[in-house]
């Protein structure tokens, strides 16, 4: 199994997101300070504010992974950024035509060459870099100050726009992932394990959506038996990408990074995805690291399994999924049995659930791991209390009680 060591962002990422927030801090705080200071800017403030905005302008760039946008407009959009910090002189452009080629450069890149809907918070990023770039050159008209106090408003605006998109947030690879997205009118969350190269269980809120990685490749989220939200299941590839999510027709893209190990658990699409989800959930919540075990029957379940076939004590319907602990947990159950005298009787008024669903109207006796469970430690309200706070809608389990104690 993959050894969870990593937690937070990579290192490369982690310095990519430093740069911007440092370039987004000088080129809109000159930005909106210039228009109290109508002096020419001097050469070295003009190299640094157009340095600052190139190097900001090309950190979007790599942050967006932009291979929508087509070669020659990438050339652009960096000729663009590359240009002002090599004039030497403040050329006396007007205000307009600035900003009308910066905008027009850079939002036609994006807009015209089917970028995801997270690229508009990018796109609108590059384009206030080239403008307020160009726009220090120019000589301090009143037009030029107020345009250079927007666009900094502008970089504010889309920074965070870009953080709440998850741009900034990206966890590392094998570390689950959990975010909230907003589509479609209201917040959804989204938990995504193991957050690795190839099949991968997704969590949503318990609405209706449909999640994938493409845009044409959206399967629905549907509930399962046993467990709150929403679950689909989601091929991702190799290294970064995007999760899509639909929404009553509304999209939204998330930014997931894999890595380039793939997951060699077993199988999350098995019925004891859910479970294992919930534990990987409650590890993250209290900064737990290292692997988790698949769920399986333990000693103490299979015992508190033949005490609840006693205080039955007569004839009950066995109910199971085909995960391998409830196989395992059927031959406890039916060797118990035997040896009381009891007989598993399909149809009858007692079901004993050992995953999937009773039928309705019968007194349903539930396996261990599908029962709540005990919430009155201290412990464990901890759990329930940040379980709700992070993931609202998701219920304790003893899986997740478990992970967070262990």
């Amino acid at each position: 199994m993959h050894d969870h060591a990593a937690v937070g962002l990579p290192l490369g990422f982690t310095l990519l997101r430093l740069i911007l927030l440092g370039a987004v801090t000088a080129v809109a705080g000159w930005a909106l300070v210039r228009p109290f200071a109508p002096a020419v800017p001097g050469a070295a403030t003009r190299r640094v504010v157009t340095g600052f905005a190139g190097v900001g302008g090309v950190v979007v760039l790599l942050i967006a992974e932009a291979t929508w946008m087509p070669p020659p407009a990438a050339v652009a959009l960096i000729g663009l950024l590359a240009a002002p910090p090599a004039l030497r002189r403040a050329r006396p452009v007007p205000a307009g035509l600035v900003v009308a080629a910066a905008v027009l450069a850079t939002v036609a890149a994006g807009a015209w060459f089917s970028g995801p809907p997270s690229s508009f918070a990018c796109i609108t990023l590059m384009a206030a870099f080239v403008g307020v770039s160009w726009l220090a050159l120019c000589p301090p008209t009143a037009v030029v100050r107020v345009v250079g106090a927007a666009l900094g408003v502008t970089l504010l605006v889309g920074l965070g726009q870009v953080t709440i998109a998850g741009r900034l947030t990206t966890p590392a690879a094998g570390d689950p992932m959990l975010t909230r997205v907003a589509v479609g009118g209201g917040p959804v969350d989204v938990l995504v394990v193991p957050h690795m190269p190839g099949w991968n269980l997704v969590q949503t809120t318990d609405t209706a959506l449909s999640v994938g990685n493409a845009s044409n490749a959206l399967v629905p989220a549907l509930p399962r038996d046993g467990v709150t939200g929403r679950w689909a299941l989601v091929w991702l590839p190799e290294g970064r990408s995007d999760l899509w999510l639909d929404r009553a027709g509304t999209r939204a893209t998330v930014p997931v990074d894999t890595g380039d190990v793939a997951w060699s658990g077993p199988d999350v699409r098995g019925p004891e995805g859910p479970d294992y989800a919930s534990a990987a959930l409650a590890a993250k919540l209290a900064g737990k690291r290292g692997d988790l075990p698949w769920p399986a029957l333990t000693g103490a379940d299979a015992a508190a399994l033949r005490a609840r076939v006693a205080s039955i004590g007569g004839p009950f319907a066995v109910v199971a999924d085909d995960s391998r602990r409830a196989a395992d947990a059927a031959a406890v159950v039916r060797e118990e049995a035997t040896r009381l005298g009891l007989a598993v009787t399909p149809g009858a008024p007692d079901v004993l659930v050992l995953g999937g669903s009773a039928p309705d109207g019968a007194r349903r006796h539930l396996a261990p791991w599908l029962a709540p469970p005990d919430l009155s430690t201290p412990e464990a309200r901890r759990y329930a209390e940040t379980l709700s706070a992070a993931f609202p809608g998701a219920t304790p389990s003893r899986s997740g009680l478990a992970a967070r104690s262990g």
